[in-house]
């Protein structure tokens, strides 16, 4: 009879986080055109849910308020950027 085996952690949501965090920090740093910016928000933040489904729910409330916070601040450039002379 063969020993019972312990359930398996599975990490994928952390490879989606790197993706989705390095795309929208990309995004801020390589991309002064509004719309590339923009498409980067957009893909960088369905890596970031696509993590978020995959991960435990006690890391999901940190991540959603992180990602809220970075969507707000690219946001807020984009309106500065369209407001100067």
């Amino acid at each position: 009879m063969a020993p019972p085996s312990l359930p398996t952690v599975r990490m994928n949501y952390i490879i989606f986080w790197i993706l989705g965090f390095g795309t929208l920090w990309a995004g801020l740093k390589l991309f002064d055109d509004e719309v590339l910016l923009i498409v980067t928000l957009f893909i960088g933040s369905g890596f970031v849910l696509a993590g978020l489904l995959s991960s435990p729910v006690i890391l999901q409330i940190g991540i959603e308020v992180a990602l809220i916070a970075s969507v707000f601040h690219i946001c807020m450039e984009c309106i500065e950027r369209g407001d100067s002379p």
